[in-house]
């Protein structure tokens, strides 16, 4: 009884890593010596270079169809990843220019905040209501607050 459920759980273990190894998927290629090489992602991170390697049957077939007139087929992921780095440089440096107009607009609000607080408590000091010593106080604080 031992021996069989020893039998039956080794050929359960076996059929599961064979199941796993062929589900993660094995890639073959020829390096510039000229001898193949399997591996569990494709050579280079070049899908165009490698071919998928079946376990069971021992064929190869290629991951990419050669098209004619394609070259972004053929790009590997680190150039596509250099292409798209680019592009997000770009972005940022638009991002950066926008920035750049918007801070000045704020300056130049900033500003004309700050000389409406200074005409503001300098009208206040000529002022002759019940009110007066308030409003000093609050255009004070406006130019503290603008004029900073």
């Amino acid at each position: 009884m031992r021996h069989k459920i020893l039998k039956i759980s080794l050929t359960a273990a076996l059929a599961g890593s064979t199941i796993m190894a062929t589900a993660a998927g094995v890639y073959t290629w020829r390096d510039h010596k000229g001898v193949n090489e399997y591996s569990d992602v494709p050579a280079q991170l070049t899908p165009a270079k490698t071919q998928s390697f079946n376990v069971r049957t021992h064929n190869s077939t290629p991951l990419v169809t050669p098209k004619p007139n394609a070259e972004a087929s053929s790009d590997s992921l680190a150039e596509q990843q250099a292409q798209l780095n680019r592009k997000i440089e770009e972005q940022n440096k638009l991002r950066d220019e926008q920035n750049k107009k918007i801070e000045a607009q704020n300056k130049k609000t900033r500003e004309a905040a700050c000389k409406t607080a200074q005409m503001n408590r300098k009208m206040a000091d000529s002022l002759r209501t019940n009110n007066r010593d308030a409003l000093i106080q609050r255009y004070e604080e406006d130019v503290r607050i603008n004029c900073n």
